[in-house]
């Protein structure tokens, strides 16, 4: 079992992906993908009350524990309308105070260019915890293949009216889910591998309602021109 009802990722299978960790005591917090050489992008809410000296940031490596060197943060940058009310604008930017060496291990992810509809086929990748209610979170990043839900579809199919612009969903099976631990992983279009959205939250892990992410399309104009 994974993320919740995933499987284990194989090394290479998300060179993007990073972790995000606290620096006393080392931490894991949230995940985030590498935009830049010098730039992460997560959630504005794993980040919302931490200083830079407070982060460091972990890249090519699909397990947590591991003596891979840590990057240090220069920067936090966070959407200048990042709502923590609605979860409008989830979106912040870290800058690496050194650019990460890009490799097969290592590399940027693209961001999705056009407006998501319903059933792309997509992938998630977190490190999430791997069952409701459990404190801890996976060593190793987890795989789960998922299917879009447009905005307007996740609002009037399930219950989230009130979800805000600049969100899109992910269908579930039950018992398969983005669960505690797993914010700011990345779900990826299968069919072009470009960044459709950080996971912001979910059900009770159990797949009985969508996943929600931030939609990196609305924010794209943002991140671009903060991410130079």
């Amino acid at each position: 079992h994974s993320i919740v009802g995933g499987h284990t990722s194989l090394p290479s299978a998300a060179p993007y992906i990073v972790a995000i960790k606290t620096t006393t005591p080392s931490t894991f917090l949230c995940a985030g993908v590498l935009v830049k050489s010098t730039w992460i992008l997560t959630t504005a809410q794993c980040v919302t009350d931490k200083s830079e000296t407070e982060l460091k940031v972990l890249s090519g490596s699909h397990r947590l524990l591991t003596n891979k060197k840590l990057h240090s943060v220069s920067k936090i940058e966070r959407h200048p309308s990042y709502n923590a009310v609605n979860g409008a604008n989830n979106v912040a930017l870290l800058q690496l105070t050194e650019a990460v060496t890009l490799s097969a291990r290592v590399s940027t992810i693209e961001l999705n260019d056009q407006q998501i509809t319903t059933n792309i086929p997509a992938v998630f990748y977190g490190w999430g915890t791997l069952s409701y209610g459990s404190p801890g979170y996976s060593n190793v990043l987890q795989t789960l293949y998922r299917r879009t839900l447009s905005l307007n579809d996740c609002r009037t199919r399930n219950g989230l009216s009130n979800l805000s612009d600049g969100n899109v969903c992910a269908i579930n099976q039950p018992g398969q889910a983005a669960c505690s631990k797993d914010e700011g992983g990345p779900l990826v279009r299968s069919d072009s591998t470009k960044l459709i959205g950080l996971f912001y939250y979910g059900s009770l892990c159990n797949g009985s309602s969508p996943d929600v992410f931030v939609d990196v399309y609305t924010n794209k104009a943002w991140i671009d021109s903060t991410a130079v």
